[in-house]
């Protein structure tokens, strides 16, 4: 498969890209940890959106906390 996408900076063709752990707010307040996708050839912020990995992780750990409040 040819990757035909293109960096909106640059314009090179995306063949690969970097990824930064960034937090993410709402207004002032950071809520959740995210990613920011990057060109890998001159690092423009291409996309950032939320971890979803961290997400789940942050989940089973709220819930494993109520849980465990609960039964106590």
């Amino acid at each position: 498969m040819r990757n035909t996408g293109k960096c909106p900076k640059c314009k090179k063709t995306l063949t690969k890209t970097s990824i930064e752990d960034v937090v993410i707010y709402v207004r002032t307040q950071a809520r959740w940890r995210g990613l920011s996708y990057l060109c890998q050839n001159c690092k423009a912020v291409l996309s950032v959106g939320i971890d979803p990995i961290a997400l789940k992780n942050d989940i089973v750990a709220e819930l494993l906390a109520k849980l465990q409040k609960q039964g106590a």
